[in-house]
């Protein structure tokens, strides 16, 4: 994975791995709020059940696979971080390379945090948006992971398979089914069967990556690449923020959020 972004190599392998990007003193404002906001929404759950997958989940939690839980937060929350402008202040230190993929104009979707406990299994291969042309279109939508840890491989960093963006479209591959390419399921699309399934020759092997983060790193990727958080069979839990980033197009409020899509609340 680079270390740098590129935009013409974005678009070949739909993610890089940026090094040291994020300070020390703003990763401390970032994991101080987004760990707060955890504690809350855990402590509301208490011993209610939770599915897996946003649709079982709740408007503030969702356990994306076992073990391993998402919490949203929404711009407003930024406020204490970055004023007004949340993450698109000009003080948010990915925000260029995220420009230089989605363009100029590109807008915050979502943020967040994610942790996954000491034991939490990997989880399976996933996109986290389809394609929404048969076409093959430029990235609809970019999510940047910062590591608010070290995170070794024991802990379970992410892995990525480099260029699966451009083999996930199911509009254009009616073998590839939406649903199990966006969610935990029985059955799992991996890198290897979307190359057992394409013709020989016509594309790049997918090339399944992963790399120890320190804190501070970041990780952006394409949201409709097949990548998944591994095991954590570390002692600790393993902690990224991610803030997610799409590109404004005409008919973007009829497209179905395939994010978070619960109908309950923790606090009703």
């Amino acid at each position: 994975m680079n270390q740098a972004l590129c935009p013409q190599q974005f678009a070949t392998d739909g993610v890089a791995l940026v090094r040291g990007l994020v300070d020390e003193a703003l990763l401390r404002a970032i994991d101080a709020l987004m760990r707060a906001r955890a504690q809350q929404v855990m402590a509301a759950l208490g011993t209610r059940p939770i599915g897996i997958g946003s649709r079982q989940g709740y408007h503030e939690l969702v356990q994306r696979s076992p073990g391993r839980f998402d919490v949203p937060m929404s711009e407003p929350d930024l406020v204490p971080i970055w004023g007004a402008q949340g993450s698109t202040a000009p003080g948010v230190p990915w925000l260029g390379l995220v420009q230089a993929v989605l363009g100029p104009k590109a807008q915050p979707s979502f943020c967040g945090v994610v942790f996954s406990r000491p034991g939490s299994p990997a989880q399976q291969w996933h996109i986290d948006s389809p394609h929404e042309a048969a076409e093959a279109r430029p990235a609809h939508a970019v999510n940047v992971l910062l590591a608010l840890a070290d995170i070794p491989l024991v802990a379970g960093p992410t892995e990525v398979a480099r260029g699966t963006h451009l083999k996930t479209n199911h509009l254009a591959r009616p073998w590839l089914d939406r649903d199990t390419l966006l969610y935990q399921s029985e059955i799992e699309v991996t890198p290897a069967s979307l190359d057992g399934a394409e013709p020989k020759a016509q594309t790049a092997p997918a090339l399944p990556a992963v790399q120890p983060m320190a804190a501070g790193d970041c990780l952006i990727f394409d949201d409709r690449i097949l990548h998944r958080g591994l095991a954590n069979n570390s002692r600790h839990e393993r902690w990224v923020a991610y803030f997610s980033y799409l590109r404004p197009r005409p008919g973007l409020d009829a497209i179905p959020d395939t994010h978070f899509e619960a109908s309950r609340s923790l606090f009703e």
